[in-house]
């Protein structure tokens, strides 16, 4: 018995399940590459993954659904506020849906606070140069994360218009399951709807002729960072960049 063929497999059966919105975009790709955005807006076919990515984004998955249960867990004890678990959003005015991982909305007094929570699974590589030692650390890491964290933020102010908006990304390592907590400060989300805004004018002046106008390397923001963003994109097959990471090479 091959396990590791086995296991694949059933990983590609799950993922084939996945029903993605089209003509869309997705919160989960905040501050991606323009390109990359509008080829994943048109549907455009993904490269096949690899074994070893398949086997870590189901990893980061599972940790995913076990404190996504625990929440719930923790939410039918009684506590006050309302919990929201993998709860779906939607901004049509950007073109936008995703999912937020957990949030809890509370109402004091006639004012309501929104915690809002993105779990994230990350290898010692990339903690280490957020939370190592000062010389450690590149400053920028979780740019794409906290764009995408603020974006949620914009939908749920969309929907429910909190009084208070927290917004916290949750760190966790997966090496030795140590844990982290970040606070995300208010600017971020000025910072997300700067981004989504630009992307729907890309979309309105370009449609489906992006290619010829969003040249790699050229246009601002195709890609954002070339030293990694072109090596691990989905769309790298028939992207014509020349700025691929060396290890795709």
């Amino acid at each position: 018995m091959d396990i590791k063929s086995i296991y694949h497999d059933y990983l590609v059966h799950l993922e084939s399940k996945r029903d993605r919105t089209k003509n869309k975009f997705h919160a989960s790709a905040a501050g991606s590459c323009y390109r990359k955005q509008m080829y994943s807006y048109y549907d455009f076919p993904q490269d096949i993954k690899d074994d070893r990515s398949y086997r870590l984004l189901r990893l980061g998955t599972i940790v995913h659904e076990d404190v996504e249960n625990a929440i719930m867990h923790y939410g039918s004890q009684g506590h006050g506020g309302r919990i929201y678990v993998e709860h779906d959003v939607a901004i049509e005015p950007l073109n936008l849906v995703g999912t937020f991982d957990v949030g809890e909305m509370i109402k004091d007094n006639g004012k309501t606070t929104f915690n809002l929570y993105d779990i994230k699974t990350t290898a010692m590589w990339t903690w280490t140069k957020m939370f190592g030692r000062i010389g450690n650390r590149v400053a920028g890491t979780d740019t794409n994360y906290r764009l995408q964290l603020a974006t949620y933020a914009l939908a749920v102010d969309y929907e429910h218009a909190p009084n208070t908006m927290n917004m916290y990304l949750v760190w966790y390592k997966k090496n030795d399951s140590y844990w982290r907590e970040t606070l995300i400060g208010d600017e971020w989300v000025n910072k997300a709807l700067e981004y989504w805004t630009e992307l729907n004018e890309i979309l309105d002046d370009c449609g489906e002729k992006f290619e010829e106008d969003l040249v790699p390397g050229y246009h601002e923001g195709v890609p954002f960072q070339p030293e990694w963003e072109c090596g691990w994109c989905p769309y790298y097959s028939i992207c014509p960049s020349d700025l691929a990471d060396k290890r795709r090479k």
